[in-house]
């Protein structure tokens, strides 16, 4: 399961079109972190809703159906949810850096979908960022990737 994660999220990095064959576990784990980042607001609007799933259904395993039912039942864990170190202590316990830092970005891009970073958007970030032992240069440089990869989405 770790080790699908961190090609999946290797290949990302490399090529946000690609993806290997995923695990559903892994899948609902990305689907929760990326709701989360998407909910520090307090609203899921449909650019945020969109880049999620253009991030999930870059596994080419999921089809648009499953997406949409993983960020459904993502929402739902949200709001039972009160804290999100569950969410990342696998993560960062069983990923490579390099992968925890393309995490980080994919993360971005959902939190940058809607062109602004709300106060508490950028509260979660900085905490996303010290949950998963990433430094604020990288996460710095992966915002700033997301940045990129969203205007030319756009």
């Amino acid at each position: 399961m770790i080790a699908k994660l961190g090609n999946w999220i290797r290949e990302f990095a490399e090529d946000e079109k690609t993806a290997p064959a995923g695990d559903s576990e892994w899948a609902a784990l990305m689907a929760s972190l990326l709701v989360e980042a998407a909910m520090a607001d307090g609203e899921l609007d449909d650019d945020e809703r969109a880049q999620i799933t253009r991030i999930l259904a870059a596994q080419p395993t999921i089809d648009p159906g499953a997406v949409d039912g993983l960020i459904d039942t993502a929402l739902s864990w949200h709001a039972e949810r009160v804290e999100i170190h569950a969410l990342t202590r696998s993560i960062r316990t069983e990923t490579e850096a390099e992968d925890r830092i393309a995490i980080m970005e994919m993360a971005w891009m959902v939190v940058l979908a809607d062109g602004e970073v709300h106060d508490y958007e950028a509260q979660l970030m900085r905490r996303l960022a010290g949950l998963l032992y990433v430094d604020d240069i990288e996460s710095g440089r992966a915002a700033k990737r997301a940045r990129m990869r969203v205007e030319n989405m756009g």
